[in-house]
């Protein structure tokens, strides 16, 4: 049993993210993982470049 006060607790953002992917594959999309420590291995350069220019553009 845990105490009411749980319940006030706001969730990291980085909970928000796993849900939102979560969301998004189960609706068919291919999410590629970069949240909790993803992805345990080096980003391609062109992922870098695509990330760098979805944030200039956004």
């Amino acid at each position: 049993m845990t105490a009411s006060r749980v319940n006030e607790i706001t969730p990291f953002i980085v909970m928000e993210m796993l849900e939102k992917a979560a969301e998004l594959e189960r609706a068919g999309a291919n999410v590629i993982h970069m949240e909790v420590g993803e992805p345990d291995f080096n980003m391609p350069a062109c992922a870098i470049e695509a990330t760098k220019q979805a944030f200039l553009e956004s």
